[in-house]
């Protein structure tokens, strides 16, 4: 399944900041991402990565900034484009955040049953064929807790497609997960990224971004520190900060990105 509509899939963000009472989390953000773009952002825990996801999508109100999804302009406290924008938009999470008294089938076929107003038959089709689409054929009518975590995380990222949006929104969608599961799940992300998908991903997995994304992000308190191409960012970083997390990243993996 391709983005719905790509005049939908561009983001443009403009001097967006976001204040937790004292905290200041996000510090003058400026980004453009272009329709079918895969974007990786990655940084430090704390350094705003998901709170930026949070307020593309109006989860969370910018203290104060401007955000445009296809054109049109977001304003969570006038309300202004955010239904158009969620529509456009959809987001998958650390955690899968699924119904547990639903099954697969039911988690998938509920938000276009009740926000697309599709008839049943349909909607259960087409959550049939997005649980083929992630491999999990055999699980329509199995509940969340019988499910692996890395099976669950599969249901959530059909749910979200169930809604045909352009963009997809992922926060560190494998952090949740036993290493051993961490696969299936980021072999179906590399599956809608060569779909073409506009996917925005944060994520502290180096080598999903150094394979998938045309750009990564490098985010650090608050502010977009470098961005590029794989190759250069994980080959060539420029900034001391950005060397010194990848360094430390390295000691951990144990190997190169």
């Amino acid at each position: 399944m391709s983005a719905a509509n790509p005049a939908l899939s561009s983001i443009q963000i403009r001097g967006m900041h976001k204040f937790f009472g004292d905290n200041h989390v996000l510090r003058g953000i400026d980004l453009d991402i272009a329709a079918r773009e895969r974007v990786c952002v990655v940084g430090p825990s704390g350094s705003g990565k998901s709170t930026l996801l949070r307020c593309i999508n109006a989860l969370e109100d910018m203290s104060s900034g401007e955000v445009t999804v296809g054109g049109h302009a977001v304003d969570l406290r006038s309300g202004r484009g955010v239904v158009a924008m969620r529509a456009a938009v959809g987001m998958v999470f650390q955690r899968f955040n699924l119904f547990p008294h639903k099954t697969a089938l039911e988690n998938i076929s509920m938000g276009p049953l009740v926000v697309r107003k599709m008839d049943a038959a349909q909607a259960r089709e087409l959550a049939l064929r997005l649980l083929a689409r992630v491999g999990l054929s055999d699980k329509a009518q199995a509940y969340p807790d019988s499910l692996s975590g890395g099976q669950q995380q599969r249901v959530a990222i059909a749910r979200a497609l169930a809604m045909e949006p352009a963009i997809l929104l992922f926060d560190e969608p494998t952090s949740a997960l036993d290493p051993e599961l961490v696969g299936e799940v980021l072999a179906v992300m590399k599956d809608l990224a060569s779909d073409g998908m506009t996917m925005v991903v944060v994520t502290h997995e180096m080598d999903f971004a150094r394979e998938v994304a045309d750009r990564v992000i490098f985010m650090d308190h608050g502010q977009i520190v470098e961005q590029g191409s794989p190759q250069r960012l994980f080959g060539d970083p420029r900034e001391a900060r950005t060397r010194a997390f990848l360094a430390r990243v390295l000691r951990t993996a144990g190997g190169g990105v």
